[in-house]
């Protein structure tokens, strides 16, 4: 999602698997929203797993491009006034437009927008106290990415000095913090509870340092897999995710438990694929995906607000195909005119790789 296009971050099939995850993303919520398939059924379980593990897989990707793109070296060389400021137009702008949008035409998305709420969002800073008080809907990933914005100097000095035993001994302390979480704590919330629960820090930062840990291997190879041989082993991965069974009603129940981390290990064995997929001349498809990929961040965002504009008209079908193509068209325009604009002006200072 909030990851800028560049020739640092352009790792294999990184961009296009960033624009199939936004599309799975926002299929599965505008399914869901448009009451496209029964509970239970083949295509909306299919549908959930690939939604919710696709916004999983987009943390281990921005954990990985930040990582793999901005060691300490090249930390030291901007100066973390100039990384931070580029990180906060990266997030912020879209962001704040979306979450105005929300508060002016009172529509509904996130918690009442009390001033004390409207600030914290200003500052990124609900993410530590409670994810969910974003002002947009699927703002909490915002929340948690701004928390690994603001300790990423620290993180990426450690892991100067700790090397990849560094980002070994993170990623399994992180994974451990979210055990009680994942294994417990979700399910055992009352009903209208456990999403908020489930968005908490404990349960999704470690995704992050699974991210990192695959930056620290894939830095340590130069072999790289052919696309063609990357996309046959990326199959059987795939239809793990995508296959009828266990059958389940409640979403939550295929993102919580022993269950969720055996779908993360699938997940984060496709974003190493990506990574380690040699870099090639995309054909058509590639290309449309790589540019889906580049407006990920808008689509992810702004995908609920066209929901919200096409539900009260048209159902369905219909209305879930208008939903989406004015959400995608919405993204484009937003990369176009906001977030490419901002992007230059967070590298007026000359260059340099960038990344999520």
């Amino acid at each position: 999602m909030a990851i800028e296009p560049s020739k640092a971050s352009r790792l294999g099939l990184l961009d296009p698997m960033r624009g199939l995850l936004a599309l799975c993303v926002a299929v599965y919520h505008l399914s869901i929203w448009f009451d496209l398939w029964p509970s239970g059924s083949g295509q909306n379980m299919a549908a959930a797993r690939l939604g919710n593990y696709g916004v999983s897989a987009f943390f281990i990707l921005s954990g990985f491009v930040l990582f793999r793109t901005t060691p300490w070296s090249r930390l030291q060389k901007v100066g973390l006034g100039r990384f931070w400021l580029r990180r906060f137009l990266r997030l912020a702008p879209v962001f704040y437009l979306l979450c105005a949008v929300n508060v002016v035409f009172h529509l509904g998305m996130g918690p009442y927008p009390t001033w004390l709420r409207i600030l914290q969002n200003l500052t990124l800073t609900f993410g530590v106290i409670q994810p969910n008080l974003a002002l947009v809907t699927g703002g909490w990933y915002v929340g948690l990415v701004a928390l690994l914005y603001l300790a990423y100097p620290a993180l990426a000095w450690l892991r100067e000095k700790g090397g990849l035993a560094f980002l070994i001994l993170l990623a399994l302390g992180l994974w451990v913090w979210s055990l009680p979480s994942t294994l417990h704590e979700v399910m055992a919330q009352a009903q209208g509870y456990r999403f908020h629960t489930y968005v908490l820090a404990p349960n999704q930062v470690f995704l992050l340092a699974w991210g990192a840990l695959l930056a620290g291997l894939h830095a340590t190879t130069e072999k790289r897999l052919e696309p063609k041989v990357a996309l046959l082993l990326a199959l059987p991965l795939v239809w793990l995710l995508v296959r009828p069974s266990p059958q389940f009603y409640d979403h939550l129940e295929a993102i919580t438990g022993w269950i969720r981390y055996r779908y993360l290990l699938v997940v984060t064995g496709l974003v190493a694929l990506a990574a380690v997929t040699r870099d090639g001349e995309p054909g058509w498809a590639g290309r449309a995906l790589s540019r889906l990929g580049a407006w990920s961040y808008g689509l992810y965002l702004l995908h609920p607000f066209t929901m919200k504009l096409v539900a009260p008209h048209w159902t369905g079908r219909l209305g879930f195909s208008l939903a989406l193509g004015l959400a995608i068209l919405g993204a484009a325009l937003l990369h176009r005119w906001i977030e490419e604009p901002i992007g230059r002006l967070g590298r007026a200072d000359g260059g340099g790789a960038k990344a999520d």
